[in-house]
């Protein structure tokens, strides 16, 4: 990820942290305890139907508020994907298009196996 990216994730994260904690210790925990809900049910989402991919980063963000270490996971997590996606707008057009042929013969090869 660019500098000036990691730099509006973490004034991002420095915002909601400032109104976390003008909060009392109720909603500290209830914070805690929806972010860990968001993680467990977004790890549930990787093998069952569902947006993991939104889910998981949301309840990682919010942990970012409160734990060094979330903060860290979570902007190496936006490193990597910045990377990748610098990755895929660098790959040839045929490439992209052979995967996304590939992907959608899966997806009609698993609905075809269900449906019949």
């Amino acid at each position: 990820m660019g500098d000036e990216a990691r730099a509006k994730a973490e004034a991002r994260i420095d915002r909601a942290t400032e109104i976390y904690d003008r909060h009392g210790v109720v909603v500290h925990v209830l914070w805690v305890g929806v972010a860990v809900v968001l993680i467990l049910g977004g790890l549930a989402m990787t093998v069952l139907p569902g947006p993991a991919v939104v889910v998981v980063p949301a309840g990682l963000a919010m942990l970012a508020v409160v734990f060094g270490w979330a903060r860290r996971l979570l902007l190496a997590g936006a490193d990597e994907g910045a990377d990748a996606w610098e990755h895929v707008k660098r790959t040839r057009r045929w490439v992209k298009v052979l995967s996304v042929a590939a992907v959608v013969c899966a997806v009609g090869g698993v609905l075809a196996w269900f449906l019949l």
